[in-house]
């Protein structure tokens, strides 16, 4: 089941754009990593220091490996000093009824009896 990371970032006033293509080059390297399926980077539109990206991995295990490399971890490292405070970090998974055994993939369905 494919994962979703968001990641919020405050950029401390001045490095903005040295950010910017740090991510980039973050995602890049992403591209070459086993599960990633794809990325998006946005910046907020009430706050120019605030930046949000999404990547979307195969599996958790795939996330996990990536949130573990050596790359990752020294680019983190890198972009953090450039920070107000470190990224907060959100890992999602798709939801899935409880009490179904596949996900819901639209409209209402009965629970089985």
């Amino acid at each position: 089941m494919a994962v979703k990371e968001l990641v919020e970032r405050r950029v401390r006033k001045g490095y903005e754009g040295w950010v910017w293509h740090m991510l980039r080059d973050l995602r890049a390297e992403a591209l070459r990593t086993h599960g990633y399926l794809y990325g998006e980077s946005w910046r907020s539109a009430d706050d120019p220091r605030v930046f949000m990206n999404l990547s979307v991995w195969g599996s958790l295990e795939q996330w996990q490996a990536w949130a573990q490399s050596d790359e990752r971890m020294k680019a983190e490292e890198r972009i953090n000093r450039l920070l107000r405070k470190p990224g907060v970090v959100k890992v999602f998974e798709d939801a899935v009824d409880p009490f179904l055994e596949e996900p819901r993939t639209g409209g209402i369905q009965r629970p089985r009896q």
